[in-house]
C-alpha cells in the first residue's frame, strides 16, 4: 500500500512538530528536545522536519518566541480584565505571571529559567518577543504615573545610564524612573515565582502552598510604589 502523502498524515505538519516538541519539553525538559524523536512520534522521516526546522536550535527559537507570546497574552488578559484602580491592575498582572508559570513550568523554564546547553538565542528574533511581557507591566505603571498615582524621583546618573538601553529596547518615551520601577518589580515577582517552581520556598513538600507569601509580597510591592 502506498504511503499517505505528508499533507494527508498531518494537514499542518509545522504545528504538529511544535506540539510534539512542547510535549517533549513538558515531559523531559528542553535539553532533551530531539528532532529525530519528534519525527518518530509523528511517523515521518527526519528530513520532513528539516524542511521546516533545519536544526534543533531553529525549532527551539520558534518555541521560545511562541512561549513569550503566550506569556504576554496571559498578562495582557489579566491586566485588561481588571476594572479596578491601577494598583489592582498591577496585582492582577503579577498574579497572572505566577499562574501562567505554575500552569506550564517547563515553558517558563524555557524562557526564564536554565539555559539550554550549546543553544545561543538569536537576539534579533527573541528579544522583541521577550519585551512584550515587560511592556505589559510597564504600561500599567506608566498609566498610574500619568494619572498622578505613581510618585517617582529622577534616577542617579549611574542608574540612569544603565536604564538607557532598556528605554531604547522597549521604545519607552516616559520617565526613566518608570523603567526602574518595572525592572525592580519584575525581578521581585520573578524571584518569588522561580524560587517556588524550583522548590526553594517551602521547607518540605507538605508545606508547598505559598499563596499567602506571594500575595503579601506583591501587596507590599505595590504599597511601596505609593499606588492606591
Amino acid at each position: 500500500m502506498a504511503r499517505p502523502k505528508r499533507s494527508q498524515q498531518h494537514p499542518n505538519l509545522q504545528a504538529a512538530i511544535k506540539e510534539v516538541a512542547r510535549k517533549q519539553i513538558a515531559e523531559h525538559g528542553a535539553t532533551s528536545l530531539s528532532l529525530r524523536a519528534i519525527a518518530r512520534e509523528l511517523g515521518i522521516t527526519a528530513p520532513a522536519i528539516y524542511n521546516y526546522y533545519p536544526s534543533r536550535d531553529d525549532l527551539v527559537t520558534v518555541l521560545i518566541v511562541d512561549t513569550y507570546h503566550s506569556f504576554a497574552v496571559a498578562l495582557t488578559k489579566a491586566r485588561d480584565a481588571e476594572q479596578g484602580n491601577h494598583a489592582e491592575r498591577i496585582l492582577a498582572t503579577a498574579r497572572a505571571y505566577r499562574d501562567w508559570a505554575l500552569a506550564q513550568p517547563e515553558e517558563y523554564n524555557l524562557i526564564l529559567g536554565t539555559p539550554i546547553p550549546s543553544y545561543h538565542a538569536p537576539m534579533e528574533i527573541t528579544e522583541p518577543a521577550a519585551a512584550e511581557s515587560m511592556i505589559v507591566f510597564l504600561q500599567v505603571l506608566d498609566a498610574a504615573y500619568q494619572n498622578g498615582e505613581l510618585l517617582i524621583n529622577k534616577p542617579p546618573p549611574a542608574l540612569n545610564t544603565m536604564l538607557q538601553p532598556w528605554i531604547e529596547k522597549l521604545s519607552f518615551t516616559g520617565p526613566p524612573a518608570i523603567i526602574h520601577f518595572a525592572l525592580a518589580s519584575w525581578a521581585h515577582i520573578h524571584g518569588l515565582v522561580s524560587l517556588e517552581l524550583f522548590g526553594h520556598l517551602a521547607p518540605t513538600p507538605e508545606y508547598g502552598n505559598v499563596d499567602a507569601l506571594f500575595e503579601i509580597e506583591i501587596q507590599a510591592m505595590v504599597a511601596q510604589m505609593g499606588i492606591g
